[in-house]
């Protein structure tokens, strides 16, 4: 099945192994072959959010468009038990075969994040890290995603930042999210139909840009409490050529500052959504 916009096809919303590129994808596309999430990268995210999580163990982690398992890795790590979600086959079955995610740590589940099953359970953290960006219908993935969350849990969402004018979804192409959508729409579907190469060979190209405004009051009619990146730094955590912007996380009881300063130079959009205890 395909989603089409002003006559010209986008975007798939089903994989296939019969697709002209999809050998180039699964040999060249970072979330086919990558390999797994960096331990200190994770380590420095995990002790933002941390204070926020349920105080659990093991704690329950859906990760919703897991791919071939990269994320999941460090929360399998940390001692954490993983439901990896994605609609490839494929993807699940190389995620399956990482000697990181063994058995009874990890399980796999194919199936469509619009449409998550009705047994998936419930979890303390569900992740959407990089998805809705290529998803048509991403409102049904977010909805998904909060009815999945225990009482307590926390959703993590991280996506593509409409105001940032460097993106990583489109190779060689700044401030390509400044384009007006008509204007973007036509360039995506050029590059579908001509330069795959500028988008890895994805059949899922990024389809949405969005802020963190726009997120943030969605997740807070879902019924859950809100913080950005920012709100959840430390000043001591901004080292190097970012330590002159210790100004601007909270500090002593007063909230951020700087916001505007803060949504146009983060490369994507981070949230962190926690669902209210019982």
């Amino acid at each position: 099945m395909t989603v089409r916009k002003d006559g010209e096809t986008l975007i798939s919303t089903s994989p296939s192994a019969h697709r002209p590129h999809r050998t180039d994808f699964l040999e060249h596309n970072p979330i086919a072959v990558g390999p797994s999430a960096d331990p200190e990268d994770f380590r420095r995210e995990y002790e933002r959010f941390r204070h926020l999580l349920p105080r659990r163990s093991p704690l329950r982690v859906l990760d919703v468009g897991c791919g071939t398992g990269a994320w999941s890795v460090p929360w399998v790590a940390h001692g954490c038990t993983v439901t990896g979600v994605d609609f490839d086959p494929e993807f699940i079955e190389r995620a399956r075969s990482r000697k990181e995610l063994a058995p009874g740590a990890f399980r796999g589940v194919v199936a469509d994040a619009t449409c998550l099953p009705r047994d998936i359970g419930q979890f303390d953290v569900v992740t959407l890290n990089s998805l809705l960006e290529h998803v048509p219908d991403w409102r049904a993935v977010v909805d998904g995603a909060v009815r999945a969350l225990a009482p307590g849990g926390v959703l993590i969402l991280v996506t593509t930042n409409r105001h940032h004018p460097f993106q990583g979804e489109v190779n060689h192409f700044p401030f390509y999210p400044w384009l007006p959508g008509p204007i973007r729409d036509r360039v995506l579907a050029w590059i579908m139909k001509y330069r795959r190469d500028l988008v890895n060979y994805t059949d899922f190209p990024a389809v949405h840009w969005f802020t963190t405004p726009q997120l943030s009051r969605v997740l807070r009619d879902a019924g859950l409490e809100v913080f950005s990146r920012l709100d959840l730094m430390q000043p001591e955590q901004m080292t190097g050529a970012r330590a002159f912007l210790r100004w601007m996380p909270p500090r002593d009881g007063r909230p951020a500052h700087g916001r505007l300063l803060y949504y146009l130079g983060a490369p994507g959009v981070s949230l962190y959504a926690r669902r209210p205890a019982l």
